[in-house]
């Protein structure tokens, strides 16, 4: 596996938004990527604190020593660096910036590892998805489990990675994984297919799994083409991680048959998006190889690669005093929120924010549509929260999309906070993936 961080990579991202224009059932896109508790080294809250304050002392090397120190105390220190709001400085933001990404390598690095299961005995099927959930925060849902509640299953697994004891499970209870199953972050499991003839090895790397659906043949009457083998493949990652786009170079597909003859993608120069299941952990993606010759019964391996995103860091950018209608900006990793001002609307109050990007890559709609599908509300001064009556937008440019939020404000508006919250990166990852032994139709 490759991985990147790209934070410019978001543009890439848009197109899912757009359901939630349609109405479509929305989950949230954003996940903390910071590391676990107990991968957290102990530190001492007064020493964290004693460094924050001299963040802001009147000396530069001063400040400077005390950013190399915090970093020096480890991950542990994220716990209890302040958010970063419009009244935070200018300098202070880049320091607590460059001390969270100091961490960033190595918190991608872990979370881009397969979630691991300490697991043993014979226990009931759902008893045992539970346990899987609360150690790995993958959600998993049964279906017909009127029909799974007296299963029972053997398990021995020892920090052994998640998808092995899931394909342990799905093998005892004979359950296959359901595609497009759900709008939730969940895994769907079904009765079912696991014991299917002709079943081809799944290939499992980190918390990524490929398996094939079904393969067919073409081949045209009316034209020179030569026909193609189509492959379809369930593609399948932990819920946890909520991918927001995925890419395919179809250069990088290549089919061997029995005989050692290899088969190139019939469209090598393509690289299509590949729509995501917005919720579930299931995607398709279809790839076109050129027509084995018809005597061959098996394809000895099927590999490529793709490319995934998922968000990292949620920020909250917070805009105060908007009921004056002045300009304020909040910048934080690739991402500029702009509100550009605020007023009534009837009976509502209307928000504009300006949500700037990056280099837009080429896929600047696809990102307008992922910045939509972002939160905005209001918090009052109780600190309840007020989510929009509704919004639109009212700006597109090259590198930015400008939204228009509407919410019901009661009592001072003055008193009350605004906050959209985006991921702070992109973190963009490529799979190889590999597939053998499978029988042609």
């Amino acid at each position: 596996m490759q991985i990147n961080t790209c934070p410019s990579f978001w543009r890439l991202i848009l197109w899912c938004g757009m359901g939630c224009l349609l109405g479509f059932g929305t989950a949230s896109l954003a996940q903390d990527n910071a590391p676990s508790a107990e991968d957290r080294q102990q530190v001492d809250p007064t020493q964290v604190r004693q460094f924050l304050r001299e963040l802001q002392a009147d000396q530069v090397m001063q400040r400077d020593e005390a950013e190399k120190r915090l970093v020096e105390l480890g991950p542990g220190v994220l716990d209890y660096l302040p958010q970063v709001t419009s009244r935070t400085s200018g300098e202070l933001k880049i320091r607590l910036q460059r001390i969270r990404q100091s961490f960033q390598a190595e918190t991608i690095e872990k979370f881009f590892e397969s979630s691991r299961v300490n697991l043993s005995g014979r226990l009931k099927l759902t008893e045992a998805i539970e346990k899987i959930t609360e150690q790995t925060g993958n959600e998993i849902q049964l279906q017909g489990q009127d029909g799974l509640a007296g299963v029972e299953v053997q398990v021995a697994a020892e920090n052994q990675e998640f998808w092995q004891v899931i394909e342990s499970l799905m093998q005892q209870a004979d359950l296959r994984i359901v595609s497009f199953g759900t709008t939730d972050a969940e895994l769907v499991l079904a009765p079912g297919g696991y014991a299917a003839e002709d079943r081809v090895a799944p290939f499992q790397d980190g918390p990524f799994r490929v398996e094939p659906m079904f393969l067919q043949t073409t081949r045209p009457f009316n034209g020179n083409l030569p026909g193609q083998l189509q492959v379809s493949l369930q593609v399948t990652w932990e819920p946890r991680l909520k991918p927001v786009f995925m890419q395919i170079p179809m250069g990088s597909v290549q089919a061997v048959v029995a005989d050692g003859n290899a088969l190139s993608a019939t469209n090598p120069q393509a690289a299509p998006e590949i729509p995501l299941n917005y919720g579930g952990c299931t995607t398709q993606i279809d790839l076109q190889v050129q027509r084995p010759d018809r005597s061959k019964d098996r394809l000895q391996s099927l590999s490529g690669e793709f490319s995934v995103a998922v968000p990292g860091e949620r920020h909250r950018f917070e805009f105060q005093d908007f009921a004056k209608g002045s300009r304020q900006t909040e910048t934080y990793g690739d991402l500029t929120v702009v509100l550009e001002g605020a007023r009534r609307n009837g009976r509502n109050y209307e928000m504009r924010l300006l949500v700037q990007f990056g280099n837009a890559q080429g896929a600047l709609d696809s990102y307008r549509g992922w910045a939509m599908s972002n939160k905005a509300f209001v918090l009052d001064p109780t600190g309840r929260r007020l989510d929009d009556v509704g919004f639109n937008t009212y700006a597109m440019t090259n590198n930015a999309v400008g939204i228009a939020y509407l919410f019901s404000i009661a009592g001072d508006p003055a008193e009350h906070t605004l906050v959209y919250e985006a991921p702070a990166t992109i973190t963009r990852q490529t799979v190889q993936y590999e597939l053998r032994d499978i029988p042609l139709p």
